[in-house]
């Protein structure tokens, strides 16, 4: 491998792309949907029954306990579950916690070897990757199957640069706060405050790459470096340390 394609990151509004060799030591979940894709070999996945499988690609469900290890290098892109390509995909595997990735998204095995064969240029591999995925979206009107989630959700989106408090989004709905937040789940299967910390997590990604953890960690609300640790962890499945040392 070309050590310029080793130890890459890229995260967005609705997707983390990860390109390099990860070895878990422990078992976690995540809040964010898994894509894992390598080139050549399989990766290991342990599941919560201490079950050793192996795949060369593989979907996992939001907040399903595995272990993965690989030592070769390894695509792996998370997606915010309720973004709308996070909701076709979790659509296309429902009731599947860790499988195979079918026919239709393969190409992905493509575009990690054409990056691993030309390594300076990760740009052209998420630009590759975005435009594939956005044909995976999906095209339903209201995919929430209630008018005022689905309002909520695209506002959230159109106002992606700053946090929305739960009495503004509540308002927005003409709902009661409790009622916001029982619908939300009810209707998304997610819980609204963990979709907050998606959004306040990948704004502090600046912040982190110029700051310590600790300072990051207090400028975006959280109590302290272990909290902020913890949740981006819960979240992206790694550390912030760790997604410190891929840059």
């Amino acid at each position: 491998m070309n050590k310029a394609t080793a130890n890459k990151i890229y995260i967005g509004r609705t997707m983390g792309v990860f390109v390099g060799q990860f070895n878990d030591n422990a078992l976690h979940k995540h809040y964010a949907l898994q894509i894992s894709v390598t080139a050549f070999g399989e990766f290991q996945i342990t599941d919560e029954n201490n079950q050793h499988l192996f795949y060369s690609t593989c979907f996992i469900s939001s907040n399903i306990k595995h272990r993965f290890s690989s030592d070769e290098t390894t695509l792996i892109i998370l997606i915010n579950p309720i973004s709308t390509l996070g909701h076709q995909l979790a659509a296309r595997y429902r009731d599947k916690k860790i499988v195979n990735l079918d026919h239709e998204l393969k190409p992905l095995v493509d575009f990690l070897i054409a990056y691993l064969n030309d390594g300076n240029k990760f740009d052209i591999l998420i630009d590759n990757l975005t435009t594939f995925l956005t044909r995976f979206k999906c095209a339903c009107e209201n995919h929430f199957e209630d008018d005022r989630i689905y309002s909520a959700i695209t506002y959230l989106e159109n106002n992606f640069d700053r946090i929305v408090s739960l009495k503004e989004i509540a308002a927005q709905s003409f709902l009661s706060e409790t009622r916001f937040l029982h619908l939300f789940k009810e209707k998304t299967n997610l819980n609204f405050r963990r979709y907050q910390l998606w959004n306040k997590l990948v704004k502090s990604l600046p912040a982190l790459e110029a700051h310590s953890i600790t300072e990051t960690a207090h400028r975006f609300g959280f109590t302290d470096s272990s909290h902020y640790s913890r949740t981006f962890k819960e979240t992206f499945g790694l550390s912030p340390k760790f997604l410190l040392s891929l840059k």
